[in-house]
């Protein structure tokens, strides 16, 4: 007896909830727009933050984020402008600039700092904070510098897509976490542009407009919005008339307790009492 493979239906994703990012400061006096870390979006397993930086020669950005203190996740920058610069108490250092992407598990503790740096007058990052799960957490830190060029494309007529961590078109992004398996892209669209990504169907995630504006199916998302995105395995974007600039994330939930204070994410309040200990014990 022959056995015949069905072919998989394909299910595209809707949006589900629109979140508008919010307004806040950080480090020394830096405005951010949130997303998910807020009180817009607590937390979209296993993603613990989103944040985009943009800056000009009017705003300031003189100090950056100092003395940062992390435990328990992974910390993901992307820059599209200007540059970043990173070093931590381990003697670690690096420079990534417009294009690149730094990578850093703080696993079991550090201390880092982050300074942004402006060229030709601006400058604009995405950070993303992923969750590990609770066996990875006291794991060794590791920062990692990614290149613009280490950064695959696939370009069509009226669309780009960078894949910074995930597979598409044959295609691997460098950012590898094993415990998530994510998938991030941005995605360039001209004007009525249009790209079809597959998705896993048991990832969660969601889309950010950072410039223009984005439709999933009849669902607009405008610049400085996010869509949170049902269940399903192919996502489909469309720009009006001005394109659209975006990011695409999802990634494997952990499903596990996340208790967490300030930049300590741990899976229990006395996990949490032990990250302080330590990190007054000088242990980080």
């Amino acid at each position: 007896m022959f056995m015949t493979t069905q072919p998989q239906q394909h299910r595209a994703r809707r949006i589900a909830r629109v979140v508008r990012a919010i307004p806040v400061r950080a480090g020394m006096n830096i405005r951010l727009k949130r997303v998910i870390g807020g009180e817009g979006l607590h937390d979209l397993d296993p993603f613990l933050a989103f944040d985009e930086l943009t800056a000009s020669t009017a705003d300031g950005i003189d100090g950056g984020f100092p003395g940062q203190t992390h435990r328990g996740f992974e910390s993901i920058t992307y820059i599209t402008k200007g540059c970043l610069h990173y070093s931590d108490n381990a003697g670690r250092e690096g420079t990534v600039g417009a294009g690149g992407v730094q990578w850093l598990t703080s696993g079991r503790g550090l201390v880092h700092s982050e300074t942004p740096e402006l060229a030709e007058g601006e400058v604009r990052t995405f950070q993303f904070w992923l969750n590990l799960p609770a066996a990875e957490k006291m794991q060794m830190p590791v920062y990692r510098a990614i290149e613009a060029a280490d950064i695959p494309a696939v370009i069509f007529p009226k669309a780009e897509v960078r894949v910074i961590a995930g597979r598409y078109h044959g295609l691997l992004g460098p950012v590898s976490p094993e415990s998530t398996c994510p998938f991030v892209a941005e995605v360039i669209l001209k004007p009525e542009g249009e790209v079809t990504l597959p998705m896993d169907q048991s990832h969660d995630g969601f889309i950010y407009v950072y410039e223009g504006g984005a439709a999933v199916a009849q669902t607009l998302i405008s610049c400085g919005q996010a869509g949170i995105l049902d269940s399903g395995n192919v996502l489909t974007l469309t720009a009006g008339q001005a394109g659209a600039r975006l990011l695409v994330l999802s990634a494997r939930p952990l499903r596990e307790p996340i208790v967490r204070h300030g930049p300590f994410v741990m899976t229990s309040q006395q996990d949490i009492k032990q990250a302080f200990t330590d990190y007054q014990n000088g242990l980080f």
